[in-house]
């Protein structure tokens, strides 16, 4: 069985690195991803230099009613304050004008006495730029106003902590057993963890579903419409050896695409949770987050390996059944819909603190244990439990996977 094994994945392997077609949107989209987002982010540079080399134009209608707010947005790079023109709808209809912004006569007086002050923007609605515009004005306005504030603050000896008379100190609740980060409590916002425990079950049963599916697909019923079944099945190779042979090939491709999808999964998470600690009193350095990160990329890694195998042997076995590609692509479509489901019920409708039984259930159970490792922890005995049935069930569909491929009729469907 082994030689059939070692001879099966050299010539699946093989044929693989043949097809470069197929090599590129195995591996293409997951290699080009960072690519792709840093030739979006220069692609907006340059359209933001090309389309207002000067600046996004804007003009103030009422200046001098704020000089100082007139001076921070002269000061600001991206815009170009230019004159009012004459007819100032016009040109923001034409896009001649990104934003138009109205302050009121009595500014100055109103500020004075300590009141409020509504400011009037209207940007154009030509192209995305405007948007542009409005953030950065926003902003510089939104730094006025601190400005001011501290100003009256000071007039009346106020510290600005009196604005503040309720502070509320981020905590959380301790974990317990084996948790991915943050893992310290009060080390982030709960919410961090909250929409961790979320997303993770999620983004692995999509990498469950990555490149290796469609090259079971190719390698059973894809045998059969190329008519290359038949001489397969002449030989004196076990079927066993031929499914396994078959499946690590799989295997190998799959575990390269979550590898890849699974950095840059890590990577968001990681940023997500560093951003978050923005402003905690006491927050985790980065030094302890890329560890805890790394071990939870283990963790996941030795859940996803079975899941993995689970999908990659049920694939097997019903595209060796399939007549051809319609048939097959018809289960891959289900499966590709149902596993995410599967996700949402181990999202939404598991209890929080599970019944050990369900840690023992095929797919449910794996993404229950990703969902708590990411939430609330998860105990190392519910985690030896749920690796030991994956595997269990991993093994069975491979089993499942060399039982059809044993079985004449299910070969021969469809020649």
């Amino acid at each position: 069985m082994l030689e059939t094994l070692r001879v099966v994945f050299v010539k699946e392997m093989r044929d693989l690195l043949r097809d470069r077609r197929t090599l590129f949107f195995l591996f293409g989209p997951p290699l080009m991803l960072p690519l792709l987002a840093i030739a979006a982010l220069m692609l907006i540079t340059w359209q933001v230099e090309r389309q207002a080399p000067e600046g996004l134009t804007i003009a103030v209608s009422g200046g001098e009613y704020a000089p100082d707010l007139l001076a921070d947005l002269e000061r600001v790079d991206m815009l170009r304050l230019v004159e009012l023109p004459a007819d100032p709808a016009a040109e923001l209809r034409s896009g001649t004008l990104a934003a138009l912004l109205v302050i009121p006569p009595d500014t100055q007086a109103r500020l004075a006495a300590e009141l409020p002050v509504t400011l009037t923007l209207t940007t154009s609605r030509v192209g995305w730029m405007p948007m542009l515009a409005d953030t950065t004005i926003r902003d510089a306005i939104a730094d006025y106003e601190q400005d001011l504030l501290a100003e009256r603050l000071a007039r009346h000896g106020l510290d600005a902590a009196w604005m503040e008379p309720l502070r509320l100190a981020q905590a959380e609740a301790p974990t317990a057993g084996i948790v991915a980060p943050p893992s310290q409590a009060g080390s982030a916002d709960s919410v961090t963890r909250s929409l961790n425990g979320l997303m993770v079950p999620f983004l692995v049963s999509s990498w469950s579903l990555g490149g290796g599916l469609g090259l079971i697909a190719y390698m059973t019923v894809g045998e059969k419409e190329h008519r290359t079944m038949e001489p397969l099945l002449i030989t004196a190779a076990d079927r066993m050896g031929i499914v396994l042979g078959k499946m690590s090939v799989s295997m190998i491709v799959s575990l390269i695409t979550v590898a890849l999808w699974g950095i840059y999964g890590l990577g968001y998470l990681l940023l997500f949770n560093l951003t978050a600690m923005v402003g905690v009193e006491q927050p985790v350095g980065s030094g302890p987050q890329l560890q805890a990160f790394g071990v939870a990329g283990v963790w996941l890694l030795l859940l996803m390996i079975p899941l993995m195998t689970m999908t990659s042997g049920l694939t097997a076995a019903v595209c060796t059944f399939a007549r051809n590609y319609r048939e097959a692509s018809l289960f891959t479509t289900v499966l590709q819909l149902g596993l995410p489901v599967v996700s949402f019920a181990a999202v939404f409708i598991a209890p929080a603190t599970p019944n050990p039984i369900l840690y023992a259930l095929p797919f449910f159970g794996i993404l229950v244990a990703v969902r708590d490792l990411f939430l609330q922890g998860l105990s190392p005995w519910m985690l030896a439990l749920t690796g030991l049935t994956s595997i269990v069930y991993a093994v069975l569909s491979i089993l499942l996977a060399s039982y059809v491929f044993s079985r004449e009729g299910a070969l021969m469907r469809g020649l």
